[in-house]
């Protein structure tokens, strides 16, 4: 165990209120890996949620996904979008539920820090289809967490996080560079254990863990959420905390094969997919929903 895993865990040490993820998304999680599970099986254990199934069926007819007609059961949901998808939207709609309404810190831009994840989010799955990477919504929801560690900080360490701003603004210092100072670990420390208490899968683990550090991974999907990161802060979405530009590691771009030339012309229509991807940011605010659903069908 190295010195930054043990700092890690000393300051998560501290917490000792961390909801854990619903059983509903421990099921889902388990049944998606099992080869034998059926649509309807999986579709049963989520329709135990009513608000998780309002949840999914918004976004699975939101603009996001697109599909020529009204999906209106999670059985259809679970057909027609995969598994893996409807996994990785529990996944995320239950982060979002954990940690919505508890924002800590008048300092701390809890909906710009969304709207920055979500744009890291959305560049990771444009460049993912582009590089074939598997799954474009691994890369999504990969992107999307990149940054939960400071979530984590605001809501469970709020007094160490306000020092950490202070820094910050104070001294012109970069996040984590201010928690290493305060905490002794950052934010991709922090965010990387809780994947691990959450048993997510390894990629979202180490693309938490080493956005910043990706030459330390050598890791495609970490790679391609450090270059989704430093191009959400160059076109300004939402809200990093010291809202300093990112650089791209010469890598990162290397290891998937990129010239950084390309990559404005690969990301061209960013700004139409994350309005698509707002949908997500309305499920963080709890709007509501306004279907009129069947959870099975």
């Amino acid at each position: 165990m190295n010195a930054a895993t043990d700092n890690a865990r000393s300051v998560v040490s501290q917490i000792s209120s961390l909801p854990a993820l619903p059983r509903v998304v421990q099921r889902v999680v388990a049944l998606v890996e099992d080869p034998d599970t059926s649509p309807a099986c999986l579709a049963r254990t989520i329709s135990s949620d009513s608000s998780l199934v309002s949840k999914i069926l918004k976004v699975a007819n939101s603009a996001y996904y697109g599909l020529s007609r009204k999906v209106s059961t999670i059985t259809q949901a679970t057909v027609i979008l995969g598994f893996n998808t409807i996994k990785n939207l529990v996944l995320t709609t239950s982060v979002f539920t954990v940690f919505n309404g508890n924002n800590k810190s008048n300092r701390f831009d809890h909906e710009g820090f969304w709207s920055h994840s979500l744009g890291c989010a959305t560049v990771s799955k444009i460049i993912s289809k582009q590089i074939r990477l598997g799954p474009p919504e691994d890369a999504f929801l990969a992107g999307l967490l990149h940054d939960i560690g400071k979530i984590v900080l605001d809501q469970f360490l709020h007094d160490q996080f306000e020092k950490v701003l202070d820094l910050v603004e104070d001294q012109k210092l970069r996040i984590r560079d201010a928690e290493k100072v305060i905490l002794g670990a950052d934010h991709s420390e922090i965010g990387a254990w809780l994947c691990d208490k959450w048993n997510f899968p390894e990629h979202l683990q180490e693309s938490v863990a080493f956005h910043h550090s990706p030459a330390a991974a050598n890791s495609k999907m970490v790679a391609l959420v450090h270059i989704a990161d430093a191009l959400a802060h160059k076109e300004s979405i939402g809200n990093g905390v010291d809202n300093l530009e990112r650089e791209i590691d010469p890598g990162s771009l290397e290891l998937l094969n990129i010239e950084a030339k390309d990559l404005e012309e690969m990301t061209k229509y960013f700004h139409d997919e994350f309005n698509k991807a707002s949908i997500f940011l309305e499920l963080m605010n709890g709007r509501s929903t306004n279907l009129e659903v069947n959870p099975m069908g």
